[in-house]
């Protein structure tokens, strides 16, 4: 009713700021330790005006991160040198055509080469390119930060994850409203074939083949060593092979008093809020109550925040457990 979001009200302490690419942050605060916690970092794409004869207008801001900037941008290789798939990121980010001062990102130095193949196109293409050519992770963090996990930072924990989940009421993790999940052939493959400009390698399960029937896929990498394209294609069938009972997605409210309580003293949220992308959980349920409970950990990979003044809703996309030893 105030037109403060209006970009067209001179008299609005917003005005000349509700602009399209204007930077954005969402925050929440914890009261009980006065710290001020980021949930995103990006950029406002769109205002969305609405506009009613009752006076109740609404001004939506849609947002988005810095993987929308870098689906927008084009980079062209020739013949780079081979490296480590952090280093070619940087080449990437820093080129002329990209020019993403190092601020926005941080990445892991890699640990699979990257070939010499010539390559022009689109920057977000190329960058996912690179990380799925080590089974890497590359993400966005609440902070507006790209990064890059390489091979070894995703060993998966076994001690000690950053945020523990459990089914049963207690102090020593955060309760579950609700839990997701994943049990099929959805992420299913027994017959591998890893391709490049070194070369093609090839891996199959021919049990799982037999039980399942045949579930194949092909991964064109950038990787320039053949050594390294088997162990992806290993990997890929030690993991996929079968079909995996995971927890794919849970639901926490922090409307919930239990979430104070964690760890006693009203740290809860303390714990909780700084939880990012690419941190890791553990969860334990029961499923029903029924039987023995079943427990996994592993990487968060996604987090949506349903927030309004009356309540707010944290949903975690949680990674399946795999097997990869350090390189």
């Amino acid at each position: 009713r105030s037109r403060a979001f209006d970009p067209k009200y001179t008299s609005s302490p917003f005005y000349g700021s509700i602009v399209p690419r204007r930077r954005i942050v969402f925050q929440i605060t914890n009261n009980a330790d006065s710290r001020t916690y980021t949930q995103f970092n990006g950029w406002v794409d769109d205002w969305n005006l609405s506009y009613d004869i009752s006076g109740d207008s609404t001004s939506t801001a849609q947002c988005s991160d810095i993987f929308t900037i870098l689906s927008n941008q084009n980079v062209s290789l020739t013949a780079p040198t081979a490296e480590l798939s952090g280093d070619r990121m940087r080449r990437v980010l820093s080129s002329s055509s990209v020019a993403l001062s190092p601020e926005y990102y941080g990445l892991y130095p890699g640990v699979f080469t990257m070939g010499t193949a010539s390559y022009s196109g689109n920057a977000l293409d190329y960058l996912q390119n690179v990380a799925d050519s080590e089974a890497g992770f590359l993400f966005v963090t609440a902070g507006g930060l790209l990064k890059f996990m390489d091979w070894n930072a995703l060993v998966s924990p076994v001690v000690s994850p950053d945020l523990p989940f459990s089914s049963t009421p207690g102090t020593a993790a955060f309760p579950i409203h609700g839990l997701e999940v994943q049990y099929g052939t959805e992420e299913l493959v027994n017959n591998v074939t890893i391709t490049s400009a070194a070369g093609t390698v090839t891996a199959q399960d021919t049990t799982s083949q037999q039980t399942y029937r045949i579930a194949s896929e092909s991964y064109p990498v950038l990787t320039s060593n053949l050594t390294q394209m088997t162990t992806l294609a290993n990997f890929y069938i030690t993991n996929y092979g079968n079909p995996r009972y995971r927890v794919s997605q849970l639901t926490l409210s922090l409307d919930d008093p239990r979430v104070q309580d964690v760890n006693k003293g009203f740290i809860g949220l303390s714990v909780l809020l700084p939880i990012d992308v690419g941190n890791t959980c553990s969860v334990t349920w029961t499923p029903n109550n029924i039987g023995t409970a079943i427990t996994q950990t592993a990487f968060i990979i996604g987090l949506d925040i349903d927030a309004t003044p009356e309540s707010c809703t944290f949903t975690y996309s949680i990674a399946g457990e795999d097997t990869r030893s350090l390189i």
